[in-house]
């Protein structure tokens, strides 16, 4: 099945609200400027916008609690206003006669209705510019001291939701009593309300406004550090891959960033500087053999050889090509081991038969240079059989080429700290302390003349520094006093960060 049918199906397979949502998601990421500083701004004045309507959306739901309190507040004093003023009159005529005085106590409220009426339902006191429709209402006894929790709703003409009460109150030290009802209409509190929330909106968009266009500002000057080290960076070339970004200069947030630049710009000037040591090396060592076969064919084909000395030649171009062979294989296997792409199977493996195979393979090449191989000690190594065999085998043929005549070279196997440590040791003159971090390098070999180029491609450590690095482990020498060692240390399961190669099924060893 194809990649574009599995997400069709994979997209069919999701809820629509997830298809929905991703989708929103998609849009609004391409309606954010690519600018860095504008989203910046954008947030800026996204989050003053956020904060300011919060704040104004508290503070218009608090003055509409306090204008409501104070509202109803006033509707319980009138009616206490109105008892207290009709305790001074002893009939209704009276009540008629000081008319003033009760619509004075209302002066100054606005959108409050005041009625003192007969129990009879006459007229006494109408205060009501607008005849707004008074509704029925409980009326309160003459005892019942008025209460915010006594007020009743009504609707005036404008439909707002408002407040009322009815009550009762004695007329001087008589027995008779009349009808008293104030009202509120809430309706300038609306429009009050509608006012400061207008008022709060452009506060809010002028603020918003103002937080973006400082934020721009403010990230500008806060990014200018960011495009002084991308002007630096621009700046780096091949041939000044020395150039650092200056992180001193940078704040505290962009220190990392220039020192994890600076470091990579490190890696890329020693890889750099490594590629081309290698690439001069690699011209060097294929010039040599190539130089062999062109000169020995141009000597022999410029006279007539016998059939003996054509054979003589044909022997001598093939060692050239099969040393070529050798080379370009190498190579390929560093190629491949510096991308993981080696299969490697790994397993349990007993170190000490390893070794002993090594040894017997290389017996007779050790009888004819006079040098003695030992093996000794025992370990487990968690390692490919075909690579461990290799990375040992270039070691030991590496110790046989500078073992002196006579002497030993020992292969050993030991455990430390969980560790399977291989060591090839051998005497002879021993390697130079300034050589000793190179001689795992590609194509470097400590003896400057080269006089051993013939018999060696300069590889054969390389592949074995590759092999440990695909298994997680290391590779080190150590040379002192005309003895040099050879240290392979395979992790342990438990220490190891993985192999790098691609691995295959384990098998029992």
């Amino acid at each position: 099945m194809s990649v574009a049918a599995e997400d069709t199906l994979a997209a069919a397979g999701r809820p629509v609200a997830t298809q929905a949502a991703g989708r929103a998601v998609r849009w609004f990421q391409r309606l954010l400027p690519a600018s860095l500083t504008a989203r910046m701004a954008l947030a800026f004045g996204g989050v003053a916008a956020a904060v300011l309507v919060a704040v104004g959306t508290y503070l218009a739901c608090a003055l509409a609690a306090q204008l409501e309190e104070r509202d109803e507040n006033e509707l319980v004093s009138e009616v206490l206003l109105v008892r207290h003023l009709l305790a001074e009159v002893s009939s209704e005529a009276e009540v008629r006669a000081g008319m003033h005085r009760f619509t004075d106590i209302a002066m100054g409220h606005e959108g409050l209705i005041l009625l003192v009426r007969s129990r009879e339902g006459e007229p006494l006191v109408t205060l009501n510019p607008r005849q707004e429709q008074v509704p029925p209402l409980r009326v309160l006894p003459v005892d019942t001291a008025p209460e915010r929790s006594l007020l009743q709703q009504w609707h005036p003409r404008n439909g707002v939701p408002s407040a009322g009460i009815a009550a009762l109150g004695r007329l001087g030290e008589t027995d008779r009593a009349v009808e008293i009802v104030v009202l509120r209409d809430a309706g300038y509190r609306s429009v009050l309300m509608k006012d400061y929330q207008l008022h709060i909106l452009w506060a809010t968009l002028s603020g918003a406004l103002a937080a973006a266009a400082l934020g721009y500002l403010l990230a500008r000057r806060g990014l200018r550090s960011l495009r002084r080290m991308a002007g630096e960076a621009s700046a780096i070339t091949t041939s000044r891959l020395a150039t650092r970004l200056d992180a001193g200069r940078a704040p505290t947030e962009l220190r990392d960033l220039a020192g994890a630049f600076n470091d990579m710009l490190a890696r890329l000037q020693d890889s750099f500087s490594r590629l081309s040591s290698f690439s001069a090396d690699l011209a060097h060592d294929f010039r040599t053999p190539i130089s062999n076969l062109i000169g020995q064919t141009q000597v022999t084909l410029a006279h007539a050889r016998t059939v003996e000395e054509y054979e003589a030649l044909l022997e001598s171009n093939l060692e050239e090509y099969e040393r070529l062979s050798r080379m370009i294989e190498n190579m390929l296997f560093l190629a491949r081991a510096d991308h993981a792409q080696v299969a490697m199977q790994l397993r349990t493996l007993d170190a000490r038969a390893e070794l002993d195979k090594v040894a017997e393979y290389f017996d007779a090449v050790a009888a004819e240079r006079d040098v003695g191989i030992r093996v000794e000690g025992a370990a487990l190594v968690r390692a490919d059989q075909t690579l461990l065999r290799r990375a040992v085998t270039n070691l030991l043929d590496n110790a046989l080429r500078y073992a002196p005549q006579g002497s030993t070279v020992t292969l050993s196997a030991e455990t430390l700290a969980g560790d399977a440590v291989l060591r090839v040791t051998n005497g002879g003159a021993g390697i130079p302390a300034e050589a000793l971090p190179h001689v795992f390098g590609r194509f470097y070999r400590a003896d400057p003349a080269r006089s051993n180029s013939a018999a060696s491609t300069g590889l054969g450590l390389a592949i074995v520094d590759s092999i440990m690095r695909l298994h997680g482990g290391s590779a080190c020498a150590g040379s002192a006093a005309g003895r040099t060692v050879l240290e392979l240390r395979f992790p342990s399961r438990s220490r190891s960060g993985g192999p790098r190669g691609r691995q295959r099924q384990d098998q029992p060893s």
